[in-house]
């Protein structure tokens, strides 16, 4: 089987600028980290990228290894003063067995076809607990510039969604031992930034959308978000933490081998 990944290499100039936090959102993230993973070991960080998460938790004093297969990316993360960074597939993590306490992804599965053979790789390298960062931004006028788009592309017969899953439906699959609520926010976009990076094809699921589909999605957006000027953004913060013998158990049940004590 092929898999499917996505590689951040064409947007890693501007990835940071257009994946920004509420101010003082990713210090609470960080310190929910702290607070409820494992600190008697290494924090392998699954898609590390630009080291978004990874810099923080380490200026804090936490030990983190990060992986990516995006050259670029991680030469962002490097430039960051990471220095645990390796080129590598999450589907085949470059790890013993049981190196790390714990691990996380953010963002991260849903970009995979494959994403159980990654929980496989999770259940085989951890040993305590897996956790994932998880925005929701539901219910709020930028996720109708998002709703619009979309229902634009499928009315010219094109369905945009990711090959994988994502952290937050694997919520619902595998019973995590806690969530964290971490921030809450709301603020104000402009409507000429958000369109901006749709026309621009920032965001992944843009990426495989052909151009005749894009452009009929932009002109929809053009036409229906006209008289707006700026959108209400509103945005859900939580950390999800998975026991790590749960992981194992569902990808045995899924039957994907390699997780054998």
């Amino acid at each position: 089987m092929r898999v499917v990944r996505a590689s951040f290499d064409r947007i890693a100039d501007r990835y940071d600028e257009t994946r920004t936090y509420a101010p003082g959102v990713i210090e609470r993230i960080v310190a929910a980290i702290e607070r409820n993973l494992p600190m008697n070991g290494r924090i392998l960080d699954i898609g590390v990228g630009t080291g978004r998460l990874a810099a923080p938790m380490r200026a804090c004093g936490l030990d983190v290894v990060g992986i990516d297969v995006s050259v670029m990316m991680l030469e962002k993360a490097g430039g960051k003063g990471l220095d645990q960074l390796l080129l590598a597939d999450a589907t085949a993590l470059p790890f013993a067995d049981r190196s790390f306490p714990c691990s996380i992804s953010v963002h991260l599965t849903h970009l995979i076809s494959d994403w159980l053979k990654v929980l496989s790789e999770v259940g085989r390298v951890t040993s305590e607990r897996y956790a994932s960062v998880v925005t929701e931004r539901e219910g709020c006028e930028v996720e109708e510039i998002r709703r619009t788009y979309e229902e634009a592309c499928a009315e010219l017969g094109h369905e945009v969604n990711h090959p994988g899953l994502r952290e937050s439906d694997l919520a619902r699959a595998i019973k995590p031992v806690k969530v964290v609520d971490i921030a809450n926010s709301r603020e104000t976009v402009l409507k000429a930034d958000v369109i901006e990076r749709y026309r621009t094809r920032t965001y992944s699921y843009h990426w495989e959308v052909p151009e005749q589909v894009h452009g009929h999605a932009m002109d929809r957006l053009e036409e229906i978000f006209r008289p707006v000027t700026s959108l209400e953004r509103k945005e859900r913060v939580y950390l999800i933490i998975w026991d790590v013998e749960s992981v194992r158990e569902y990808v045995a049940r899924a039957g994907v081998g390699g997780l054998e004590d």
